[in-house]
Formats: structure tokens, sequence, C-alpha cells
């Protein structure tokens, strides 16, 4: 692994693009967060690497549920079939997605349908292909994922096409396959052949399901006689003792675990004997499937760029201590096992991409801030420091911008200036031709000596979009960006007013997936991000908020004001509040009592010093009122 230190931010974006066009072929860059990768998305798009694909991250926690939005699964399977099809491309993946555990590449490209003209498709098991591969039947398709059928013809929406294909058959003969518009129903391209892919991680197998079925249940029983045996053996040496009471109460404990756990693996075998809820039955792969794969798994011999490895380990272990929480109220209460949670991942799932360029035969980069030890990394080969930095924010100031320019120029540099949009480059190329700073720019000026030195630099406009300036001072260029220049825009944000619980959230910018959040009958907790769900034939779009253990809340969209943003006084998390139980209620009781008791001081005190003798200052001298001038 090779060790670039010194580069942050967009700034890693002009070598990750240099390395990835020159060995071509697929990259996976491994970042902390979403919002990093969408950020390096835009920036490594500027610097020219090719076909870029952002992975969703791991949904927190293990969550339950009948319903949820499919987009981010859709999303996957775009991803996973642009991989395993061999196209060059660049993979962006916060870390809890790059680590998730998929099912093995195998099963998924076994599980393909091609479809050429010319030649026979039975229909009839075309649909029982379709449906093992997850889609969704139905009259008319609208979105992804979807397909329907009228009479010889079959419309099917793949989760990775801009447009669905349309196959038309003559008989068991595929007449045409043509693209068309949902919309309008016209046809937009004629096709040769196509492939489809699953639009589902799971698929409905049936011998992968009653294999399932039966691990679930043996695993379910064993540790439902485990806890009877103890509680058994517990009431018997207790009831010994003469502890015949506590001996009861721990016995309606374990009755309770034992009914929760019986409950449970009920629930989970008619998943798996319906082949139903298949998103939710992701996360109990190791009952699927004897091995699982990760996301590099399905690329070809990828080139592996790891960025702010100690961010990454950050997010992981704040990931995990929230996931342990949840694993332990559910182990507790008798909602899951232990066999539930094999293929969970975390820390060090991450730390074998530190094993895969020498297994894959070629380099792999790591991106630090700053030189420092990286934990988990193996022998680096080679340390580059990166002499670079973020360049000015000028809000307007064009005499400064002017005299860094003409700076930069006295130092031989070549400066980009760059612009997204028609109106700023021009404004900014008026004002260069104004100052004489536009093209290559000749500049002269005396050493220490007196002698007399020309320089020249090279001053451009450039369109497209980065996320911040960035000057490399050794190779003498930097990147100037418009929004840094002009600022950002729009007026001045006025303090928002705090409520008594936090925040007041007035739009959906103001709360981001991942923030936590405080509803006034529930407590704290997790915004996890906007769903469509259908409740009694209405479709709407809900507000998902993740409580402790595996309680989740659906709140309608127009009722945002319920919500309050969470404001803590440190950097740590905020414990997650459960749905059922008086712990909120005991929270809000408490706060309440102390702000009477806060109250009835501030009342006492103020009585006290109404009483007090004052203090009868000296009038202000003429010192004085010169030095508060």
């Amino acid at each position: 692994m090779i060790n670039y230190a010194g580069a942050s931010e967009g700034r890693v974006a002009p070598i990750m693009a240099e390395k990835i066009k020159e060995n071509k072929g697929q990259s996976l860059i491994v970042v902390p967060t979403l919002n990093r990768a969408k950020r390096l998305a835009t920036d490594l798009s500027f610097f020219g690497a090719p076909n870029i694909l952002v992975l969703p991250p791991e949904e927190e926690g293990f969550l339950q549920y009948e319903a949820r939005s499919n987009d981010e699964l859709l999303q996957r399977i775009a991803i996973l079939k642009e991989i395993t099809s061999g196209a060059d491309c660049t993979v962006i993946a916060p870390v809890t997605g790059a680590i998730r555990k998929l099912p093995p590449k195998e099963v998924f490209l076994e599980n393909r349908i091609f479809v050429k003209r010319g030649e026979d498709l039975d229909l009839e098991n075309l649909k029982q292909d379709l449906a093992r591969m997850g889609y969704e039947r139905v009259s008319m398709i609208e979105s992804r994922g979807e397909y329907s059928q009228r009479g010889e013809i079959i419309d099917i929406f793949t989760p990775e096409g801009e447009m669905p294909y349309r196959i038309d058959l003559f008989d068991t003969e595929v007449d045409s396959i043509k693209t068309f518009d949902p919309d309008t129903q016209r046809s937009i391209e004629e096709l040769t052949d196509i492939t489809i892919y699953p639009c589902t991680e799971l698929l409905r197998d049936t011998e992968a399901f009653a294999k399932a079925a039966q691990k679930i249940e043996r695993a379910y029983n064993r540790r439902i006689r485990t806890l009877e045996k103890r509680a058994a053996e517990k009431a018997k040496a207790e009831a010994g003792s003469g502890q015949a009471g506590q001996a009861m109460a721990a016995s309606e404990i374990k009755t309770e675990q034992t009914y929760n756990l019986r409950q449970r693996r009920d629930q989970l075998i008619e998943y798996a004997d319906g082949m139903i809820n298949l998103q939710y039955m992701e996360k109990f792969l190791g009952y699927f499937y004897d091995s699982t794969a990760y996301i590099w798994d399905f690329m070809d011999s990828p080139q592996i760029f790891v960025d702010d490895p100690a961010r990454i380990l950050q997010v992981l272990e704040m990931f995990e201590k929230e996931r342990a929480d949840d694993i332990d109220m559910l182990l507790s209460e008798g909602r899951a096992i232990g066999d539930d949670f094999k293929t969970m991942s975390g820390q060090s799932d991450f730390f074998l991409l530190y094993g895969l360029p020498e297994k894959l035969g070629h380099d792999g980069y790591i991106f630090t801030p700053f030189e420092s030890t990286i934990k988990g990394s193996p022998f680096l080969t080679e340390l580059i420091h990166i002499n670079c930095r973020q360049t000015p924010v000028y809000n307007g100031r064009m005499d400064v911008l002017k005299t860094d320019l003409e700076g930069y120029m006295a130092r031989d540099y070549k400066v980009h200036i760059v612009c997204a949009s028609d109106e700023r480059e021009s404004s900014i190329r008026e004002f260069l031709s104004l100052e004489g700073l536009l093209g290559n720019v000749s500049r002269k000026s005396r050493n220490l000596a007196g002698r007399e030195i020309e320089h020249h630099g090279l001053i451009e406009i450039v369109p497209g979009a980065i996320t911040a300036g960035m000057d490399f001072m050794d190779q003498r260029e930097c990147w100037i960006w418009e929004q840094d220049i002009f600022g950002q825009g729009g007026s001045k944000r006025r303090r928002r007013k705090r409520s008594e619980k936090g925040e007041q959230i007035k739009s959906f910018a103001d709360v981001q997936p991942g923030d936590y959040v405080v509803h006034e009958s529930h407590g704290i907790g997790k915004f996890t991000g906007i769903e469509q769900l259908t409740v009694q034939g209405v479709s709407r779009d809900y507000l998902k908020v993740r409580y402790a253990g595996s309680d989740l809340l659906y709140i309608p969209v127009d009722q945002l004001s319920i919500l309050q943003k969470y404001i803590g006084g440190d950097s740590k998390p905020p414990k997650l509040n459960k749905l059922s139980g008086n712990e909120w209620k005991q929270t809000k009781a408490k706060a309440k009592a102390a702000v009477m008791d806060m109250a009835e001081d501030l009342i006492q005190l103020s009585a006290e010093r109404m009483h007090m003798r004052g203090y009868a200052f000296s009038e202000d001298t003429v010192w004085q009122g010169e030095f508060e001038g």
C-alpha cells in the first residue's frame, strides 16, 4: 500500500483521478460517510474519473419492517450489474456499505435472463424467473423493479435501466425488443438483445429458503431449550435455599423471553416459507448461504483507495456501539438470538481491504491528512507527502483575489478558475481581462541581488464544479472555485431561536439522515430518511425515525413540526429512547423539576438582592468616556 500524506477532502481527487485514468479498469474508493462520498464524486467527475457510482451505506440498526422503500436496494443492484458487466467504473462506497455482506457472486450471475430477437422464449418460465428475481407484477409499469403482461407483450423495468423494455412475442419467438417511455407508451429504440438482472439481492430460491427455515428453527429451538434448562436449574437451586420469591421472578423473566423467542422464530419461518419480506430477510444471510461476499468480490481486480482511515474507524466504532446497544436489548428481551447477527460487518471486515492489493497484484492507496500510524494497515511500500492546502475564500473581495493571482503569477503558477455557470464565467472573464490576468501572463520582479527576473504563469477559466478550491504548492498549480470568489449567495442567515428541547425543524433541508431528533411524546430517536409506504391502499411519504432496539416510528411528512432537532451539550451521541416504557416521561419530569428548582432559586436570589444595600459608583471621568468610545 502507498500512503499519500497531507491530502484530504477534495484535494485527494486530482491524485485519485490520475491513478484511475492511468491504470484504467475498475476502482473502489472507501470513504467515511455518504456525504463525503457525494462530495468526492463531484470532485472526481471534474477531474475526469470515468463512470462514477456512489454505493448507498448500510442502514443502521437491526430494524424490523413489513414494507420499506426499495430505492437504495435498486441503486445497489444497478451498481452490481455495472461492475459484473466488466465496464470501467469508479465505485465510491461509504465504509458501512463497502463492508456490507452480500450473497455469493455466482448466485447473482446465475440468475440473469438473456433475451435475443429471433430466439424462442417461454412466457410462463419468464414470469416465474422474474418473480424469483424479485420483480413485482403490475397492470402497468411505472417504476424500476416492475413487470407487466398483456397477451404476448411483456414490459420489464430493470433496476439499472433509464427506460423499460418491451418484448413482443410472435407465438414463442421474440419478434421485437424496444425501449419505451412509460408515460406516453411510445417506443424509443429498437434492440437486438438485452440482459435482465435481478432486482433483489436475496433471490426467491426455493431450496435456499427451505434450508434457511430449517436453520432458523434449529437455532431458535436450541436457544429456547438452553434458557428453559437454565431457568429450571436456577429455580431448583433457589427453591432449595429458601429464595422462592426470587426463583419465581427469574422464572417469569425466562418465560417471557422464551415466549418472545417462539414468536420471533415463527415469524421468521413464516417469512422464509412464504419467501416474503426479502429486504428484511437480507439481514439473515447466514441462514441462507454458507459463505458471503463483499462489493469488491463482484469487481474485476479493482484498484483500492482508502480515504482518511482514522475517520473511517471513528465512524465504524460509533456504528458498532449503537448496534451493540440494540443487539443487547433484543437478546435480553428474547427478540433475537446470537446466530441472527453472524453476518454483521465491522472493523475486522474493513481491515480486509488492506490485504487486497497484494492479492490482486497491484498497488493500493491510502490517503491521510497528515503522516501518522495507520491502524490495521500492512507494510507501506511508499510514503509520499503532498504539500497542498485549500485556497482562500474571497466572498466578493476582488482586490484580494487580484493580489493573490499576481502572487501566483510571480511564482509561475498554473491557475484554473472553475465556473459552473455562464453568468459567473462571464463576470470573471471580464474582471481578468480588465486586470490583464487572463491567459499566459508575464510578470517581472527583482531578486535579492537586484537582478530582474521574468515570470510566466497561466490563468484560465474552466467549466465544471468542485467542492472547494485547492492549491498544490510543489506542482505550482491551483484550482479556484467560483463560489469561493463570490460566496454562496443568498441573504445572511438569522440565528434560529431554540425551543426547549432542541432546534425547530421547519423544512426537510433542516434535517439529514443520521441526525438525532426529539419527539415530544416518544423522546430521542434517529432520523433515517423519508420513505413512501402504502397504508390501506393510500401511498404517502413518511419520516422514518429509529428508536432503541428494533423500534421504528413512521411520521407523515405533513406532521414534520412535531419533531425537534436534538442539540446536545457534548460530542457524544445521545442514548436513544424506547417507544414503549416510561423512560422519556421520567426524563421530562426530571427536567421539569429541575427547572422549577432553578426558578425558585432565582426568585429567592432576586428577593435577597432587593433587600441588599447598593453601592454608589462615582460619575464617569473623561478617560472612562474615551475608553468606552
